[in-house]
């Protein structure tokens, strides 16, 4: 790997001379690593180091590998007509077999690579050698399907899991419905599919926690009850605690404590609550309470919440793993893991 601190003309010069030696270069977004790259093919080229049909340019999109190889070729016809090039045979005859074969590079996305070796050798990988890539529309159709179908499995039998997944995502405020989040979410996860180290499930008190978190936040609403001016600014910013605190009271009295609907009110309530800006008011708040003391509770709840998440989070992937790994089984695309932060 080229090292950090060389200069940027240093690390361009080795790139194009230090043709022997296997490099990797790492640069941001429009530093000219493309055009590095087709330069050091050239010199490979040129130098007869290589033919242009031993070559392999990967990149991620159809487009990036047009890109590459129009660039390449413009390259190999500049160079050719270079005055150096043309007093040296071997280099001009290299740069114009390069030209005459350019077709025959294995220029391309890593799919087409992948299958190109594939097909090469459909006995050793036992593939059908007719096999046909799949365009993106036809894997996201695949995945969808797939994806339907293990949902429809996973629901047929008790899945704590899901419903809390189905329950954290019912409070977002992504509009779409939670079928469609949950399904996104996979498909966003696919790249982890390599991923087979066990997830670890650590000791987790939630429903004593959540019950923590509820007399927290009960507290908070009936200190922040009984302002002197219904329209001071720290009233209106804990509307949502009182309001949340209401909806458990009212739902208490109806029956038992729903543990998954209260774990995705309370992480709703704090991105409420960091929404915006909190006008903290001045003057006496009202009810025998201070400001300070109000918005020292406040932070406190927002920072038990915040802890509380991180245990959640990494309860909830945990449990919902192995329900995945069984979807990866029916789509070639599927993830082995979840991570609930997307959720």
């Amino acid at each position: 790997m080229i090292p950090a601190l060389e200069s940027d003309a240093a690390a361009r010069e080795r790139i194009l001379a230090s043709l022997d030696e296997s490099l990797v270069v790492e640069a941001a977004a429009g530093t000219g690593k493309t055009t590095m790259l087709v330069r050091r093919i050239v010199a490979m080229l040129r130098t007869g180091r290589a033919k242009v049909e031993k070559i392999a340019a990967v990149t991620f999109t159809h487009k990036a590998a047009g890109e590459l190889k129009l660039r390449l070729r413009e390259e190999l016809d500049l160079e050719r007509l270079r005055p150096e090039v043309q007093s040296e045979p071997a280099a001009r005859a290299a740069l114009e077999d390069a030209l005459g074969h350019l077709e025959e590079a294995s220029i391309g996305t890593i799919h087409s690579f992948c299958a190109q070796i594939l097909r090469e050798r459909p006995v050793e990988a036992r593939v059908d050698p007719a096999f046909e890539e799949l365009s993106e529309a036809e894997q996201t159709r695949i995945y969808q399907r797939s994806f339907r179908a293990w949902l429809e499995r996973g629901l047929d039998q008790p899945s704590p899991g899901l419903r809390r997944a189905f329950a954290r995502l019912a409070w977002s405020w992504n509009e779409s419905p939670p079928t469609e989040q949950l399904q996104y979410a996979g498909l966003k996860l696919l790249e982890w599919r390599d991923y087979q180290a066990p997830w670890e499930r650590r000791p987790f008190a939630r429903e004593e926690e959540i019950g923590t978190l509820a007399r927290m936040l009960r507290e908070l609403a009936e200190a922040s009850a009984r302002p002197r001016r219904v329209d001071d600014g720290l009233y209106r910013g804990l509307e949502p605690v009182r309001l949340l605190a209401r909806s458990i009271h009212d739902a208490e009295l109806a029956g038992p404590r729903d543990y998954d609907t209260l774990e995705a009110c309370l992480l709703k309530l704090a991105r409420d609550l960091n929404r915006g800006s909190l006008r903290k008011g001045s003057g006496e708040y009202g009810g025998g309470v201070s400001r300070e003391s109000l918005l020292a509770r406040r932070e406190e709840l927002l920072r038990w919440i915040g802890d509380f998440r991180q245990r959640a989070d990494a309860e909830l992937a945990a449990c919902c793993a192995p329900k995945c790994r069984a979807c990866s089984t029916s789509t070639p695309r599927a993830n082995s893991a979840w991570a609930s932060s997307t959720l």
